[in-house]
């Protein structure tokens, strides 16, 4: 059974622009299709009452950089400016308001730090993101624009711009900023999507109807083709007691002002991939559904750090055997690590699950501790004697 919902995007007054719409009419526009369509996938045994999320692990993802993470953040060192304690301080402060969805107290932070620090480049990033989420697009473009002239083929800051003009309607920049992330990197799979987003986004300009059944038409065929993917992955027994839950795109819940990208909702049996998926590569799509069925599987309203390892464990296995070169920067983080040591990934996931958590248990039914772990990274958090804690959203 398909369950669709779509609604039309409206475009800015600007688009109608004489010579914007002799410029548009020129962009291909053979692949595309409809904002918010929901695909479900029905299937048939009861699973639990829960939801459960997929974030980041990098720490620093489209539009969010969680800094208490900050090792981890795309930083080139030339580029970080004076070493001040206040400067520090008022950084750590607007890292924090962001996390935390506080974006005029984030952008308060940022512009005293880049007072206190003038040649912080990096600055230009973080209030450019702050914009963003603002909606105040062309200072967003105007921070972003400065920052890539020390960094010009920094892909992390290409790809966020592209996404601002696209948001601003400026569609043609939008598709000329990702297309010069592609000749960076010819396989990044969100330079790619972003394409075919916006390109459907022009489409909707002129024919609403026929972008919205297009885009459609790609969720279904694109979710398909994932679910094929993490079937032939897993074993039949395996999706066998996945059989009630239904599997679509749509409107996932925000961390730090950012999308998840996946997550499971056991109140409604549904495991959601974001909307903004729609146009990712099916390999991308089926390493987040790999992910989420460790949560659809198991028959409780709780998690764990050792559960959320084994979710990423084997989304992380998947990806590294079924790629196929494409770039997708959660993925290939991922897979770093776990190529590294699987005890490296394993230990990331703890730290990221543990600051957004404290209170997350260390074990949870169907996940029990490895033999002979080493002591936990974070020794004071819940330990798997207390009582779980149940959630209704787990990142």
């Amino acid at each position: 059974m398909i369950s669709i919902n779509s609604s039309y995007i409206s475009c800015p007054r600007k688009f109608y622009d004489k010579e914007n719409e002799r410029n548009f009419r020129r962009v291909e526009l053979s692949e595309r299709s409809n904002p918010e369509a929901n695909y479900l996938s029905e299937r048939k045994e009861n699973l639990r009452q829960r939801n459960f999320r997929v974030g980041s692990l990098k720490g620093e993802q489209l539009y969010g950089c969680d800094n208490r993470l900050n090792q981890n953040c795309k930083m080139t060192p030339k580029f970080l400016g004076g070493n001040s304690s206040n400067n520090k301080e008022e950084i750590q402060k607007g890292d924090n308001a962001l996390n935390e969805n506080k974006f005029e107290e984030a952008l308060a932070s940022y512009t005293k730090a880049q007072n206190l620090d003038p040649d912080n480049i990096d600055l230009y990033k973080k209030i450019a993101k702050v914009q963003f989420h603002l909606k105040n697009y062309e200072i967003s473009e105007e921070n972003y624009k400065k920052y890539l002239e020390k960094d010009p083929q920094n892909i992390d800051v290409l790809t966020e711009l592209g996404e601002v003009q696209r948001q601003k309607g400026d569609y043609k920049k939008a598709v000329n900023t990702f297309e010069s992330v592609l000749k960076i990197e010819s396989n990044n799979d969100l330079a790619k999507r972003s394409i075919l987003e916006t390109k459907n986004n022009i489409l909707s300009c002129y024919n609403p109807m026929q972008a919205s059944k297009e885009k459609a038409e790609q969720a279904r065929k694109n979710l398909n083709a994932a679910l094929n993917m993490a079937a032939y992955y897993l074993t039949p027994q395996y999706m066998q007691e996945l059989s009630d839950v239904k599997i679509r795109f749509g409107e996932t819940s925000k961390m730090g002002g950012t999308s998840n990208i996946a997550q499971y909702e056991n109140s409604k049996n549904t495991i959601t991939v974001s909307n903004t998926y729609i146009y990712a590569a099916p390999e991308v799509i089926a390493a987040y559904l790999v992910h989420e069925t460790v949560h659809a599987k198991d028959n409780d309203p709780y998690t764990s750090v050792k559960e959320e390892q084994d979710a990423y464990k084997l989304a992380t296995e998947f990806w590294i055997n079924n790629s196929k070169g494409i770039k997708d920067p959660e993925m290939d983080y991922a897979a770093e690590l776990y190529k590294e040591s699987p005890s490296k990934l394993s230990n990331r996931v703890e730290e990221i699950y543990v600051l957004r958590d404290p209170d997350i248990a260390k074990t949870s039914p169907n996940h029990p501790p490895e033999e002979n772990k080493k002591r936990s990274l974070f020794p004071k958090h819940q330990s798997a004697s207390q009582s779980l804690k149940s959630y209704n959203i787990i990142a």
